[in-house]
């Protein structure tokens, strides 16, 4: 087939846009909006076949519109909003265009041109459900050019534990080698606990071009049993994390790495009696191997003081590792691996600990949500416990929760049970525990 000058004109203006649209965009893309490998090749496909259209029909308004959005279900959002800015050359006067690339920049944060074009619609007379469409977008671009964002998180609930008084569930221990019998008081008793929590979040945007931003928490906790008081407690936590996006290297696995850098320091009550002082320093790198892989490394350094007992007193070093999958379904799987090692004052209480973790999150829908996870933990302390002898422990869990969102996202409810089995070498430290537990968060309230 040959083709006019005129043609051949058209189409190069064509790949040229695409081209110096896709280059100028200092932007990254997004994930596919389809995850089904078979229906990522099918549109790919079908997107190759509409470009081959447009080499004959450049201006063809319905195969550029068609081509951008195959391009956005691709994830490729540089891509649609060139040839979007090239429909609005061959016709201006489009409020639905101009909408489109309103959204698609805000979706890429690149806010100014965010808001030239979905200002640009208000001159046109679009329908009321577009131009409030319009105001929740220039409405988000505000909250989101904020330099500080904070947030306030009210929660309250019950619990239920078949273990409250941190019983020893055996009859007869054995101390020294010799047999003793538990008494009845020492057993395993159940309560309820009422607990409430107050979170407050500060989000500040460094304005760095990477996009980094440092994060504040402020949380206080407070739990008390209905009959043993002497298990009460409470607890001021705060932190700081610093995220570092940092810039993408061609030939490195990751893409997309930051680095975090964060301080925590959180103060124990029992029975309103300071019982621990930590300072905590974490450093965690984060990169994706792909759209649905990501993984994590890091290190932390915590300082431990023990205010009624001052032999237990040191310092935690510890390693972490995780791996997060994100299936087709929508289903998030995390595998954790935790070493840590404790260096205390009294050498019987210094130890170090090899934890696994997996946990499973999905949306079931209608607000729904779903978290299981199972842990194994094994503790080996350096020197004997006196009296007691050699100390090895052994932690198993399990946790399953479901989450509900109302519809205006404020409230949230969340139901959990979950069971811990601590197996010793010491009888005294053997426990199991089962709790239920419904908490309720109220998240809107002063929010800016």
């Amino acid at each position: 087939m040959r083709f006019s000058y005129r043609q051949l004109k058209k189409a190069f203006v064509l790949l040229l846009v695409i081209f110096l649209g896709s280059q100028s965009l200092i932007l990254a893309n997004v994930a596919p909006v389809i995850t089904d490998p078979k229906m990522i090749e099918e549109t790919n496909a079908e997107r190759e076949k509409i470009f081959s259209a447009l080499i004959e029909d450049p201006t063809n308004l319905d195969y550029l519109f068609t081509y951008a959005n195959l391009s956005i279900l691709l994830g490729d959002l540089e891509a649609a909003i060139s040839v979007f800015e090239q429909m609005l050359i061959y016709e201006p006067d489009l409020p639905r265009i101009r909408l489109e690339l309103g959204v698609l920049y805000f979706r890429l944060n690149a806010y100014p041109s965010a808001k030239l074009y979905l200002n640009s619609v208000k001159n046109y007379d679009a329908p009321e459900e577009v131009l409030k469409k319009v105001d929740s977008f220039l409405n988000s671009i505000v909250e989101a050019e904020k330099d500080y964002i904070h947030q306030h998180i009210f929660s309250m609930g019950l619990t239920r534990s078949s273990n409250a008084n941190s019983g020893i569930d055996q009859d007869i221990i054995e101390i020294a080698g010799f047999p003793l019998t538990v008494p009845e008081g020492s057993k395993p008793q159940g309560d309820i606990t009422k607990n409430f929590r107050y979170t407050y979040t500060l989000n500040q945007d460094l304005n760095h071009p990477r996009g980094d931003q440092i994060n504040y928490v402020i949380a206080l906790t407070d739990q008390r049993l209905d009959s043993f008081h002497r298990f009460d407690t409470s607890s001021i936590v705060t932190s700081a994390t610093r995220t570092f996006n940092l810039e993408g290297n061609p030939t490195s696995i990751f893409s997309r790495p930051s680095l975090d850098a964060s301080f925590t320091g959180f103060v124990v009550l029992l029975a309103d009696k300071a019982l621990l002082n930590s300072h905590k320093y974490d450093l965690k790198f984060t990169g994706s191997l792909s759209d649905s892989l990501l993984f994590s490394i890091g290190g932390f350094h915590d300082q431990r003081k023990f205010l009624m007992n001052d032999l237990k007193s040191g310092i935690m070093n510890g390693l972490m590792i995780s791996n997060s999958y994100v299936s087709n379904s929508n289903i998030l799987t995390e595998i954790e691996y935790e070493y840590s090692k404790f260096n205390a004052k009294a050498s019987y209480e210094t130890y170090q600990s090899n934890t696994f973790g997996l946990n499973i999150t999905s949306l079931l829908g209608k607000g729904w949500g779903f978290k299981a996870s199972l842990s194994h933990s094994n503790k080996q302390h350096f020197s004997p416990l006196p009296v007691f002898g050699e100390r090895k422990e052994e932690l198993n869990s399990i946790k399953v929760e479901f989450s509900k969102s109302s519809s205006n996202n404020c409230l949230f409810a969340n139901y959990r049970i979950s069971k811990n089995d601590n197996k010793s070498s010491i009888d005294i430290y053997a426990r199991s525990n089962l709790q239920v537990t419904a908490d309720f968060s109220y998240v809107c309230l002063l929010n800016s």
